[in-house]
């Protein structure tokens, strides 16, 4: 497990990479289905949200189901957030929402991404522990083999009780003294 990709700014770059293709491949499969697009105010929040959101998946190297499970629910979220807000036109004769074409578009699209980003991240881990075990590496202190030597402790002085008595009852408080 590489520390460089799953903190910090590679963690987001790769929940950037995920959240912007699963929106941008949402898009794209709405639109070949038919449907218009809408303007970047409505679809540019969603896909942040989606990049924000695989990021909190990256704490370590992502497998194909958990892919799966983000690109599916991105295009899920898309699709609705695009049907609520983009009229459905009359495309030759038909229909362009055909719940069909629609779904197969966005299946379609989410086996895409989901292969593309399952290769992407295998490929970026691969790569980082390869020039990881290049680089030269820290050197580590050797472990011991000889046993600790300690200092010998020195024995507390022992005061009899008298002089711990006095020290409580004659004490060098007082107001200060003036010349």
């Amino acid at each position: 497990m590489s520390p460089t990709l799953t903190r910090g700014s590679g963690r987001l770059l790769r929940g950037g990479v995920a959240g912007i293709s699963t929106g941008a491949l949402a898009l794209l499969a709405h639109a070949e289905a038919g449907a218009a697009l809408p303007g970047p105010a409505v679809f540019v929040p969603p896909v942040l949200l989606m990049g924000l959101i695989a990021a909190g998946f990256g704490r370590r190297e992502r497998g194909p189901w958990t892919i799966l499970a983000l690109v599916g629910a991105g295009q899920l979220a898309m699709h609705t957030l695009l049907s609520m807000t983009v009229s459905h036109p009359q495309v030759h004769g038909h229909t362009g929402d055909s719940p069909e074409l629609m779904l197969a578009a966005h299946v379609l699209a989410t086996l895409v991404v989901v292969t593309v980003l399952t290769g992407a991240e295998r490929a970026m881990f691969l790569l980082v522990a390869v020039l990881m075990s290049r680089l030269p590496r820290r050197p580590v202190p050797l472990p011991a083999t000889a046993p600790l030597r300690l200092a010998p402790i020195a024995q507390p002085l022992l005061r009899p009780v008298s002089n711990v008595l006095r020290r409580r009852v004659q004490t060098r408080r007082g107001p200060p003294a003036r010349r």
